[in-house]
């Protein structure tokens, strides 16, 4: 009996102990089911986070790129003086806007074609990416000179400077003017020059279109009366058809003076760009849009074309008063300038690109005299005169 007894205390022992042994391992899958469920929601709300973050941050670089593609805009469109002498010259014209039936039919019409142009140039320019070029590689001292040809009357300046100092220089050829059969494309000084060069190996020629329009009022201008009084927008909107003719035109023109293909840079007239135009340019073979370079001191757009010393400006009360043109540089201050210039950039004028133009309007100290003691100058420095495909390379020249 007494064994019976022990062996049944032996039996609840035993099923107490395996109930407690099957408690236990209930009590440990709970808390590893808890863990492996708080684990996933801590990774999943961590997931949740960063997906969130990383949606903020998307949002912020789309807003900071817009930010950033206006300030190109507004920088590119304000960057050149010669596009402020365009305004400041609107003004003084005082086109009165708008006034009958007929004139404001013609308006709607000129806005609903320009909206038109504007939707058709976004879905072309969709997966195109151009490039503003404003300056080359600053690892090396190299400056590249760019001239638009304008009238081409420095021309011969340009080839004994060429000649003298054994430089090279980058020239954007355009007609200057809307027409087929005049223009700085066909004088005969002209012609002759840009054959001469073109065999040198020291002159690189790039696009400065055709017409010499300003491309951001052509595309946007939506009033009829500036398109037929201003020369320099276009008659109508400017198309993507129009921006390749205008860049096919002078490789045309190029071609048959020289028999060779011109580089494929391009610059716009007066600096008038922004990116919509950029990308509609690299949707037809036009990637690199080439600008000139500036720094805290200014840029390098050299006000050649600001002949008017005095100008004359009308005070609050109404008086016109004659003032100096703020604008206007003489040769020293120009020169003045170009030091302080390099002086303050921590790069020096490490792949600087300058522009000048090729046919000023100045009668005396013209700004393109000042480029024997430049270029004196920067070469004791170190500096080479290289064209633009050199001051964009990856090595010294």
């Amino acid at each position: 009996m007494e064994e019976e007894k022990v062996q049944d205390l032996v039996n609840e022992l035993s099923q107490d102990i395996s109930r407690d042994d099957q408690f236990r391992q209930r009590v440990k899958r709970l808390i590893l089911r808890t863990t492996i469920i708080l684990v996933l929601i801590f990774l999943s709300t961590i997931g949740a986070y960063l997906l969130y973050l990383k949606f903020s941050l998307s949002q912020i670089e789309q807003e900071l790129k817009l930010k950033q593609n206006t300030i190109d805009d507004l920088e590119s469109s304000l960057n050149s003086l010669m596009y402020a002498e365009q305004i400041r010259e609107e003004e003084s014209l005082r086109i009165r806007e708008g006034g009958d039936w007929a004139e404001d039919r013609e308006t709607n019409q000129l806005e609903k074609k320009v909206l038109k142009n504007l939707q058709f140039l976004e879905a072309a320019a969709k997966d195109s990416k151009g490039n503003n070029i404003s300056r080359g590689n600053e690892k090396f001292p190299e400056i590249a000179l760019t001239f638009d040809l304008a009238t081409g009357n420095e021309l011969s300046t340009i080839e004994n400077l060429i000649k003298k100092y054994n430089i090279k220089v980058t020239i954007f050829l355009s007609n200057e003017r809307p027409s087929d059969t005049t223009g700085s494309f066909f004088m005969s000084s002209n012609i002759r020059y840009i054959k001469k060069m073109a065999k040198s190996n020291k002159v690189e020629f790039a696009n400065h279109t055709w017409s010499h329009f300003n491309y951001v009022r052509s595309v946007h201008e939506t009033s009829p009366k500036r398109r037929k009084v201003l020369d320099y927008v276009s008659k109508d909107a400017m198309t993507l058809e129009r921006m390749a003719e205008e860049l096919y035109r002078v490789e045309t023109k190029y071609l048959d003076i020289t028999g060779d293909n011109l580089t494929k840079f391009y610059r716009l007239p007066y600096g008038a760009v922004n990116t919509l135009i950029l990308n509609s340019h690299a949707s037809i073979g036009y990637k690199d849009h080439i600008m000139w370079s500036k720094n805290s001191v200014g840029s390098l757009d050299l006000p050649d074309y600001i002949h008017k010393q005095f100008i004359t400006k009308i005070s609050e009360k109404g008086k016109p008063t004659v003032v100096k043109n703020p604008f206007y540089k003489t040769g020293r201050e120009a020169l003045d300038f170009l030091y302080k210039w390099e002086n303050r950039d921590s790069n020096g004028m490490n792949g600087a690109i300058l522009l000048m133009h090729l046919g000023s309007p100045r009668k005396f100290d013209k700004l393109i005299d000042i480029l024997p003691e430049f270029i004196e100058t920067m070469k004791k420095k170190g500096y080479s005169f290289v064209t633009v495909s050199e001051v964009l390379n990856d090595k010294q020249d």
